[in-house]
């Protein structure tokens, strides 16, 4: 095979407004900056990532995925990108932190390496099939009957599982979680998630009442930094618990299973910097006996497609929190990647290489900052 390597790199900003307002126990989300990353080799291919920043989740916000990704970069100029795993590492020993950045590279490296090799990156990751996955869908806070009138939706939509924030109002939040189950009815599935809104007590008086809804699991009913008083909460609980927040990396992974502190983990790609990263918190949990989920932020569809190969290179992940990018002002990919239909996240060509992009809507890019061997940055337009 011929050399290859990183040559050029594009940096864009992608901005969307949410055409309902997203609530939840941290705050309300009315629209979004994405930074996206262009990642071009020395043939012409072009590796598809994405930044999804978050102040109170992921501790990043826009400017700073950029600042990080002036250190980032120039570590994958001239490299061979099928370096992967040397390459990630390379990237942490430049620069502590800034997981949101660093997903967008690896994201965009996987991408480009799936076309090197003319394989889909579930495949590069291990995966054997790529059928569609089931996914939940989420019910952000608001009334219970606004609540219970969007999951009825959902339901009559095709979704068998739905995902409930609550997190404010313990006896709001009961209030709410009984009211989405009397509409959807008990073959649903139904989840919960805290967003760390709660304290230990509070979490056990609210899961003790929710008990009775046939609520599968609750996400980080407490706050991150609390993982000893997640642990509290798990003993005395009757809901299974999953850690979101207070797992990013594989050494919290490690952390808080040794603490016993929850039964389930969700694995984020924004959280862990990116697939590699993911990958390893994954078979931290499966030795373990911990079933993971993946999940995400409030994104594109480009990311959500790949969020959807991790789903299928991944026997540990058993549920999928992928209602990702289907929003239509998030519909940055145009034509190929993921989307769903009756409930299920589907490759659109689960063959196609990399990440399986064939259109991007490049005019709703904003260019920020350009990339190339041998050159210093120049800012975009």
């Amino acid at each position: 095979m011929a050399k290859v390597w990183v040559e050029r790199a594009e940096v864009f900003l992608f901005r969307f407004s949410l055409e309902r307002p997203f609530r939840i126990a941290l705050g309300t989300t009315t629209e979004k900056t994405e930074v996206i990353v262009a990642l071009h080799d020395n043939h012409g291919r072009v590796g598809w990532g994405e930044a999804s920043p978050s102040a109170v989740i992921l501790g990043c916000t826009p400017d700073s995925v950029l600042a990080a990704l002036d250190h980032l970069i120039p570590v994958l100029l001239g490299e061979d990108p099928r370096r992967i795993r040397h390459l990630v590492d390379k990237m942490d020993r430049v620069l502590l932190g800034n997981a949101a950045a660093k997903a967008a590279l690896d994201l965009a490296l996987h991408d480009l390496v799936g076309q090197i090799y003319g394989e889909p990156v579930w495949r590069l990751l291990g995966g054997s099939l790529a059928e569609p996955v089931e996914t939940d869908f989420t019910v952000g806070i608001d009334s219970p009957a606004r609540m219970a009138a969007e999951a009825k939706a959902l339901v009559e939509a095709g979704f068998r599982a739905i995902k409930v924030k609550v997190g404010e109002d313990p006896k709001a939040d009961v209030e709410r979680v009984r009211a989405v189950r009397e509409a959807i009815g008990e073959k649903v599935r139904m989840w919960i998630d805290a967003n760390q809104g709660w304290t230990r007590a509070q979490a056990v008086w609210a899961l003790t009442r929710m008990s009775e809804y046939g609520v599968e699991f609750v996400e980080q009913p407490v706050a991150a930094e609390d993982l000893e008083g997640m642990a509290w909460v798990r003993k005395r609980s009757p809901i299974p618990i999953m850690a979101d927040e207070s797992v990013h990396s594989p050494s919290e992974a490690l952390r808080a299973l040794r603490l016993e502190a929850c039964d389930y983990v969700n694995i984020k790609l924004m959280k862990a910097g990116g697939l590699l990263r993911a990958k390893e918190i994954a078979t931290i949990c499966k030795h373990a006996g911990i079933p993971n989920m993946i999940g995400g932020m409030v994104e594109s569809n480009l990311s959500a497609t790949a969020a959807v190969h991790f789903a299928l290179s991944e026997a540990n992940v058993v549920f999928r929190d992928l209602d990702l990018g289907e929003r239509p002002e998030a519909k940055l990919v145009a034509r190929g990647g993921s989307a769903i239909h009756n409930g299920f996240q589907a490759l659109a060509d689960p063959e196609a290489p990399g990440f399986g992009f064939v259109e991007i809507r490049k005019d709703w890019l904003k260019p920020v900052r350009t990339y190339t061997v041998g050159e210093r940055m120049r800012p975009g337009e």
